[in-house]
């Protein structure tokens, strides 16, 4: 053999080991793909085939009152789920036909997820309907029972503005949140959605066998499977019997009651009325029931507390009051005389009172709400000087209280009369009205009442709050809820020391007389609203004890009239709870210690039996 054929020879011998070798090579380097870089994912894929992941729901937090009385429980819920991979078109129709719900709404929703993931398409299902889809289960691949909890309420628990609702997450809130799943419960309102990510807990997993058709052969592998933790309970700062004493008092009315522990600014009672029931939105949700609700014309769905905007009416004079003293515009001892009526320029504007006060100093003033002393106070004040106290004290400013959507309110200022009526289209008329809380001027409760914590304490205030400690069930600690103390600066306390002063004369004699608590010095404001909607709202503001405050109340009834006849007395029926664990009877008495006429039909207010408030004489400031 000549050498170069044994050259050839050996060359042919080398390039084919070479080609075996990275034949092998590539063999063994697709072997390493498979069975180590991406071993995950193809073990996934074979699982699919023949292991189905089930995801775990977590049982959601409770929430419980100061007592540890449970508030808002869960009970057990089955949903009817399909698997988008494995279900077919025409079993997805007959199990919407069986269900009666709406095919394609159906459809839509399972093929935006198309995968192995259960997507729930009908929750809170009868017994007889998961009896019925179990009967046919062998005959519905891809169709799944799942047991998911739902919120229940003991029967005597209400209060749905604090509670709020859940509900099935929708497109928008998943942009926001990016761990929910489609299908996956969220809060929609109130502490709920508050404090979702605190009572929602973690699911978990389950590894069932399945066959070819998809069909549950039973567990996988108990070992791999993972258990849902527990939400986090909430426990709230409130007693909630001094919370069912608070919406009785309320009954029929609407309306709107925020009492505050002045020491923390712990929330003692929140009170929208009317409200709803809230068991109308635990599980499905009928749709005749929710267009009811948004549609009835008393708005129940709507929180007043928070998220409503009123006239505070005469409650506020003590916000001009104290911005004239603290600026040193009057001293208290400046006077003013109330005919009955007040004149700017042509026009005439009355004092509630007909006859007039006559001449009196400004506690007098503040006593008897006289409004002819505050119009004259007003223009004294200026609108910037006016609006710079109001914001000082907070209005203007939502007041941080753990519920979503608070209503800021609105102070009026010079920049917003010159962009609303333009830089000459507002008068003095304008300022008049504002010193006695009317006008542009609006308010929440919830603001009125930090404004009488502020005052109760003197400058010092605390971001109100409902909750107060939580549990958590993962490393079994509870947590104290920290409590944030402000202070409000450029006030002196001697100018607090008039206010308070006065506020307690409107209580022992003055148009808040009914409000007092007796056994305890009460300190409080009444006022009567004006609105273009119809009759005057019934406002009080208050604090008691007096030389030790403990509670701050607001108390608002729209269209009743008077505050002292109508808003005052709920104030005290609540402190009477609240401090004596009883309503107390109140002497029959027919004139207050100035000589002013009680009308007989306030004699009503002082019968212990009656809870809720009547209609009496609207005149009664």
């Amino acid at each position: 053999m000549k050498e170069t054929d044994k050259y050839i020879i050996a060359q042919r011998r080398i390039f084919l080991v070479i080609a075996i070798l990275l034949a092998f090579l590539f063999i063994l380097s697709g072997f390493i793909r498979l069975q180590v870089f991406n071993r995950e994912e193809y073990v996934q894929k074979s699982l699919d085939n023949s292991v189905r992941k089930l995801q775990m729901y977590p049982v959601r937090g409770l929430i419980l009152d100061s007592r540890g009385e449970i508030l808002v429980d869960n009970r057990s819920s089955f949903s009817i789920a399909v698997i988008p991979k494995t279900i077919s078109p025409e079993i997805l129709h007959y199990l919407c036909e069986f269900l009666n719900i709406d095919f394609e709404e159906a459809n839509q929703k399972i093929r935006r997820e198309f995968g192995f993931r259960p997507i729930i398409i009908e929750r809170d299902i009868s017994m007889e309907t998961l009896i019925a889809v179990e009967e046919k289960r062998y005959d519905l691949p891809g169709v799944l029972t799942l047991v998911t909890p739902k919120r229940h309420y003991p029967e005597d628990v209400n209060s749905p503005h604090i509670f709020g609702t859940i509900g099935e997450i929708n497109r928008a809130e998943q942009q926001l949140f990016r761990d929910y799943d489609p299908g996956d419960m969220i809060g929609k309102s109130g502490m709920e959605r508050q404090y979702e990510s605190i009572l929602r807990g973690s699911k978990g997993s389950q590894y069932l066998l399945v066959d070819a058709s998809g069909r549950d052969l039973g567990n996988y592998d108990l070992h791999r499977n993972i258990a849902p933790i527990h939400g986090s309970d909430l426990h709230l700062k409130m007693n909630y019997r001094h919370q069912q004493i608070a919406e009785s008092l309320l009954t029929d009315q609407r309306g709107a009651i925020v009492a505050i522990d002045v020491k923390t600014g712990g929330i003692l009672a929140l009170v929208s009325k009317p409200d709803f029931d809230p068991r109308l939105l635990t599980g499905k949700i009928e749709p005749e029931v929710w267009n009811s609700l948004q549609h009835d014309e008393s708005r129940p769905l709507f929180s007043r507390a928070l998220q409503s905007g009123y006239p505070p009416g005469s409650t506020f004079k003590v916000v001009a009051a104290i911005a004239a003293l603290q600026e040193r515009i009057i001293q208290p001892s400046w006077k003013a005389t109330c005919p009955g009526f007040f004149r700017l320029g042509r026009k005439t504007i009355n004092c509630w009172n007909a006859k007039g006060h006559g001449t009196i100093d400004l506690m007098d003033a503040i006593k008897h709400s006289c409004n002819v002393y505050f119009y004259q106070l007003g223009l004294r004040i200026g609108l910037d000087t006016w609006s710079q106290y109001s914001n000082i004290l907070q209005f203007g400013t939502p007041t941080g209280i753990d519920l979503p959507n608070e209503n800021r309110g609105l102070v009026p200022s010079v920049d917003y009369f010159n962009r609303v009526f333009g830089k000459n289209g507002w008068t003095q008329g304008n300022l008049a009205n504002l010193a006695i809380g009317q006008g542009e001027l609006l308010t929440t409760p919830l603001q009125m009442a930090q404004l009488a914590m502020i005052i109760a304490n003197k400058g010092v205030y605390h971001t109100p709050h409902l909750l107060e400690r939580i549990y958590d069930y993962t490393t079994g600690r509870t947590v104290n809820f920290p409590f944030d103390t402000k202070y409000i600066s450029g006030i002196s306390d001697e100018v607090y020391d008039i206010i308070r002063e006065s506020m307690r004369m409107v209580c022992n004699g003055g148009t808040g007389w009914l409000g007092k608590v007796p056994g305890i010095e009460t300190a409080g404001k009444t006022g009567s609203a004006q609105n273009p909607h119809g009759e005057t709202h019934a406002w009080y503001i208050g604090f008691a004890p007096y030389d030790l405050p403990e509670v701050a109340i607001a108390v608002i009834v729209e269209n009743a009239g008077g505050g002292g006849a109508v808003a005052a007395p709920i104030a005290r029926k609540f402190m009477e709870v609240y401090f004596f664990g009883r309503m107390i009877p109140r002497p029959v008495v027919k004139k207050d210690t100035t000589n002013t006429v009680i009308p007989d039909s306030l004699m009503q207010l002082l019968d212990i039996n009656n809870i809720q408030p009547i209609q009496i004489d609207r005149r009664f400031e």
